[in-house]
């Protein structure tokens, strides 16, 4: 009977998972491009992936290059296979100001051109973003893969490993 409880809750837990629509984010891209989720991402799948802390963005940059392989790079063969919205979303908790205009500034300066249309800065609270996707443990990225209709079908956090990517790449095929 315990058994049959715990599948039932697990059940109804994946069910309201996947029709969580992510929560209005607006900001802009490193290029100043404007950008409002879900809006700007409807159609597409899209992997939002965030970090609130310098011990999270290390684990994030675990992730950067298997997705920008996959996901961003174009290198010809496969281009086409892949169609997904990429975002890299540095969440700057505290009304920490300063440090998030530096940090600006260093991305600006130090990204590669074809990643600058995929990080962005936002302009949503911070702390009730946080709260609404339930990024509860700062130290750690949160991914978030979306369908095309902006809903979430897959949450992870932490470091990469081969079979979370395998997770995501096997939704978006």
């Amino acid at each position: 009977m315990r058994s049959i409880s715990i599948l039932l809750l697990a059940i109804a837990f994946s069910l309201q998972a996947k029709s969580q629509v992510i929560e209005k984010i607006s900001g802009k891209t490193i290029d100043q491009q404007h950008v409002t989720l879900p809006e700007d991402v409807k159609g597409k799948y899209t992997l939002l992936c965030f970090a609130s802390s310098t011990k999270a963005q290390k684990d994030l940059e675990s992730w950067l290059d298997p997705v920008y392989q996959k996901f961003i790079a174009k290198t010809g063969l496969m281009d086409d296979m892949y169609d997904v919205n990429v975002f890299f979303i540095p969440l700057v908790r505290g009304g920490n100001e300063i440090f998030a205009e530096k940090m600006k500034s260093k991305f600006r300066e130090t990204a590669q051109a074809d990643l600058k249309p995929h990080v962005i800065f936002s302009e949503s609270n911070t702390e009730q973003l946080l709260s609404a996707l339930s990024m509860t443990r700062t130290e750690v990225p949160y991914l978030f893969l979306l369908d095309k209709e902006a809903k979430i079908i897959y949450r992870t956090n932490g470091a990469y490993t081969e079979e979370k990517f395998d997770t995501i790449d096997d939704l978006i095929e």
